[in-house]
C-alpha cells in the first residue's frame, strides 16, 4: 500500500504536485497555506483534505512542504500545534520549499530528536513542469532516506540530483537562482539602454542567441518582455527572498558576496516601487520608467 501523503500548501506549483502524486496512486491529504486558496480542483482529483496541522501529521507517513520561505516552514514545523507534535516516529518531511540552510539545519536536528527524518528538496520549473511532472529536484539529507523517498520524486520530477547531507539541496537552489536572477537583473538594466540607443532588438537577440552572452534566461526572458508577457510563474518578491539568503548564506561563512548584494539593493528598489507581486522578469519595468521607454517587438 502506497504511504499516506500529507501536503501542506497547493499554491501555484503545489497543486501540481499534488496532481501528479495522486496519478501515481498515493493517498494525498492536503491542508491550504493560506486563506482563500480553491482547492475543488484536488477533492475532484481524490485528494482528502484537512485544515488542521495535528491532523496533517496523525495521519501521514510523509509529509511535504510548499511554502513560500523559511518564515513559513519554521512555524509549520514547530509552532504550536505543529508538525513536531504530531509526526509520528519513523516518518519523514519533505521540504519542497526554498528554505535558509542553516534554517533546515536547526529544524532537522529538532526532528530527529523524536526519531523523524527530513528532506531538503527545492525545485526548479514553473506550474507548467509542475503539471506536467516535469520538475528538477535537489535534495539534501540522508542517502538511505532519499532512497527510500526515491519513488515519490520519480511521480513529480524529471531530473532529481541528490546533493548530499541535509541543507544541500538548498544550497545548490540558491546557488541556481542567484545565477538565473543576476542574469534576468543585467537584462532588466541594458536591454532599455539598448532601446534608447535605437537598436533593434529583434536583431540584437539573434546576435547574442549566437554569442557568448547566450544563456536560458536571455533567450526566455527577451521574447516575454518584447510581447509584455508578465505572466506570472515566480513572483520579484520571492527572488529577494532567495537573493536575501544568499547574502545571509555569505555572511554566514564570512565569504564577501559583492554581486549578490548588489542584485539584493536591485531587488530592494524593485520591490518598493511596488513590482514584489509580478513576474521575476518585470524587473526590466523598474529601467523602463528611468529610461522612459518600453521594449517591444516581434522575437
Amino acid at each position: 500500500m502506497a504511504e499516506q501523503i500529507g501536503f501542506l500548501g497547493p499554491g501555484l506549483m503545489g497543486k501540481g504536485i499534488v496532481k501528479n502524486l495522486l496519478k501515481k496512486g498515493y493517498p494525498v491529504t492536503v491542508l491550504a497555506h493560506r486563506d482563500g486558496l480553491n482547492l475543488e480542483d484536488l477533492t475532484q482529483a481524490g485528494a482528502a483534505i484537512t485544515k488542521s496541522l495535528a491532523e496533517l501529521g496523525g495521519r501521514c507517513d510523509r509529509v511535504c512542504l510548499c511554502l513560500p520561505s523559511s518564515k513559513e516552514v519554521e512555524p509549520a514545523i514547530q509552532g504550536e500545534g505543529g508538525l513536531l507534535g504530531s509526526l509520528k516516529p519513523g516518518a519523514v518531511l519533505i521540504d519542497f520549499s526554498t528554505s535558509y540552510p542553516a534554517s533546515t539545519r536547526m529544524l532537522s536536528g529538532r526532528l530527529q530528536e523524536k526519531q523523524i527524518a527530513m528532506l531538503d528538496a527545492p525545485m526548479t520549473g514553473t506550474p507548467v513542469h509542475a503539471n506536467a511532472g516535469e520538475l528538477n529536484l535537489m535534495i539534501g539529507g540522508d542517502q538511505a532516506i532519499y532512497e527510500k523517498c526515491l519513488p515519490i520524486f520519480q511521480a513529480i520530477a524529471k531530473n532529481i540530483i541528490y546533493a548530499g547531507p541535509i541543507s544541500h539541496g538548498n544550497i545548490v537552489k540558491l546557488v541556481n537562482n542567484f545565477l538565473g536572477q543576476l542574469t534576468n537583473a543585467a537584462l532588466a538594466e541594458i536591454l532599455p539602454l539598448a532601446t534608447k540607443a535605437g537598436v533593434d532588438i529583434k536583431a540584437l537577440y539573434d546576435a547574442v542567441r549566437v554569442s557568448g552572452g547566450n544563456s536560458r534566461v536571455f533567450e526566455g526572458v527577451v521574447p516575454a518582455v518584447c510581447r509584455r508577457n508578465f505572466n506570472v510563474t515566480f513572483e520579484l518578491r520571492l527572488a529577494h527572498k532567495d537573493i536575501n539568503y544568499v547574502s545571509m548564506l555569505g555572511r554566514e561563512m564570512n565569504l564577501p558576496l559583492p554581486l549578490a548584494n548588489s542584485l539584493l539593493s536591485v531587488l530592494d528598489l524593485a520591490k518598493a516601487e511596488g513590482l514584489g507581486r509580478e513576474n521575476t522578469n518585470a524587473l526590466v519595468k523598474l529601467y523602463e520608467r528611468i529610461a522612459q521607454v518600453e521594449l517591444r517587438g516581434t522575437i
